[in-house]
């Protein structure tokens, strides 16, 4: 977003000195190529000097004036929409700083130089250089309206988090950043995005939320490129962040080094739960998220990182249950199952999910979804297939599972 900010500048810049440096040549040739004596009013008449930088300093700040009440408008409203921090992401912002720094410096020289023009001092070079810094900050002014209207935008809002917190764990692994202090500021982070999935949902507004997803997903994913790198102090959980948790559940995640984990997982769950009770057709959003990041676990050989995305899983599905959202049921299976084919090299694990399929499938049968279980059948049934296929140990246990099934009986009602 930055470079397209400085690239418009560059382009508007380009073309305001190319018009009117034509419009000034031709006027000049058409004028006998007059010098540099005849064309100012400097030491001749002053007070014309005066009449110029008045309405031009009446006009900047106009300008200014009107992008302050823009951006005091605009950033409060946004962020009450999506997440407070925003007002603090835009200070910190450092094109921010520097374009309205400029604009209200080139307000005051102007008012500065028409103040010290006397009837018998003309101060050139400071006329000069305001008509130009005034230039300069009109060729800034549509590029940075732009600039901030991008600004707010929930999708730029979640990129710039994103990119702040992987710009974090780089400095933590590369020892430039303190680990606790990095907690915090990772913590912060993630949890705005958090928020703006939240508020999102609120809202109806599914692509964001979806997006606010991903980025956690991405987030997780170029975490994990890291995480062998990190320090020890990395891992050891603080109370602040994880508030409600038992010192024995905060040792077992230092000990499992996955605080970061459930911290982004738990935002998936705030999400899903949101997305549960309002938005339920998008709830496949934050399954099929929690299902890749399980799976990139797999990938990264982080079995405790996977354990607690299987656990998250099973948070999914009690929650959906005890809602009666037969549709939300029927997607966590069914990206529980996709998961299962990733695990089948996994015995020990694969017997695991196979239990969890079983227990749920009863679950929910007692709160009356009775269909449920034959989409545990279907989705333990392709696990259990696919473990034969490649004879895992847990192949037979899959299959003691499945038949173990209710199957549909004359008292239930589909």
């Amino acid at each position: 977003m930055r470079k397209l900010f400085v690239r418009s500048f560059a382009i508007a810049f380009v073309v305001f000195a190319l018009l009117f440096g034509l419009e000034f040549f031709g006027e000049w040739q058409r004028a006998g190529r007059p010098g540099a004596g005849d064309m100012s009013w400097a030491d001749i008449n002053n007070a014309k000097l005066v009449d110029v930088l008045s309405p031009m300093a009446r006009a900047y700040n106009n300008v200014l004036a009107m992008l302050l009440a823009t951006i005091g408008l605009a950033i409060p409203l946004t962020a009450n929409m999506h997440t407070p921090k925003l007002i603090e992401m835009f200070l910190r912002d450092r094109i921010n700083r520097y374009v309205l720094s400029f604009m209200a410096f080139g307000a005051a020289h102007v008012l500065w130089v028409d103040y010290i023009v006397g009837p018998k001092f003309a101060p050139t070079w400071a006329i000069a250089v305001a008509v130009y810094t005034a230039m300069i900050g009109w060729a800034l002014l549509i590029p940075y309206f732009f600039y901030v209207v991008r600004f707010v935008d929930p999708s730029r809002l979640l990129v710039r988090l994103r990119e702040d917190a992987m710009y974090v764990v780089g400095k933590v692994a590369d020892r430039e950043r303190d680990p606790m202090e990095a907690q915090t500021a990772l913590s912060v982070r993630v949890g705005q995005i958090g928020t703006i999935i939240i508020k999102s949902l609120d809202r109806d507004d599914r692509d964001v939320a979806a997006e606010g997803a991903w980025a956690i997903k991405v987030l997780l994913d170029h975490y994990a490129g890291y995480k062998p790198r990190m320090p020890k102090e990395w891992f050891i959980v603080d109370r602040a962040d994880f508030v409600g948790l038992s010192d024995e559940a905060l040792e077992m995640m230092s000990e499992s080094r996955t605080w970061f984990e459930m911290k982004c997982l738990s935002q998936l769950e705030l999400g899903f739960l949101r997305a549960l009770h309002g938005a339920s057709d998008t709830v496949s959003t934050f399954s099929d998220a929690t299902r890749v990041i399980a799976a990139r676990a797999v990938g990264h050989h982080d079995e405790q990182a996977l354990r607690l995305a299987i656990r998250f899983f099973n948070n999914y599905l009690r929650e959906a249950i005890k809602a009666g959202n037969l549709r939300a049921v029927y997607d966590v299976f069914h990206q529980y199952r996709r998961l299962g084919r990733e695990l089948v090299d996994r015995p020990e694990l694969l017997r695991e999910v196979g239990k969890h399929f079983s227990y749920y499938a009863g679950m929910a049968r007692i709160y009356g979804m009775v269909f449920a279980p034959q989409l545990v059948i279907f989705d333990l049934g392709y696990v259990t297939r696919r473990a034969f296929e490649r004879a895992s140990p847990a192949g037979a246990d899959l299959l003691r599972e499945v038949l173990a099934l209710p199957h549909r009986t004359g008292a239930d009602v589909h």
